[in-house]
C-alpha cells in the first residue's frame, strides 16, 4: 500500500496518520511531545472548529487542539490517503 508524507494540517476529520516528524519551536515541540506527539504515534483528526483553527486531534488517548500554524510543521505518514486505518488503532 502506498504511504505518503503530508502535513498534519491536511488531515480532515476521520483521517488518521502516523507522526513522522516535527519542525516546531522547541518550547512548543516539548509540550507536544509531552502530550504524545512522538514519531510513530497514530494521530486522528477529530474535529475542526467552525472557522478551521484550531483543530482537535486524538493521539495517545488524549484529545488535543492544535493551531494550524503548528500543524503545518508536523509531518504525518498517511497510508493510501483514505479514511479509517483500523489496523493502526
Amino acid at each position: 500500500m502506498e504511504v505518503r508524507i503530508g502535513r498534519l494540517s491536511a488531515l480532515r476529520p476521520g483521517q488518521r496518520g502516523r507522526i513522522a516528524g516535527m519542525h516546531v519551536a522547541e518550547n512548543i515541540g516539548q509540550r507536544l511531545r509531552d502530550m504524545g506527539f512522538v514519531r510513530g504515534a497514530v494521530i486522528e483528526c477529530v474535529y475542526a472548529s467552525p472557522f478551521g483553527d484550531p483543530v482537535a486531534y486524538f493521539v495517545k488517548g488524549t484529545l488535543i487542539a492544535v493551531r494550524n500554524e503548528d500543524a503545518e510543521n508536523i509531518e504525518v505518514e498517511v497510508e493510501g490517503g483514505g479514511r479509517g486505518h483500523e489496523k493502526w488503532a
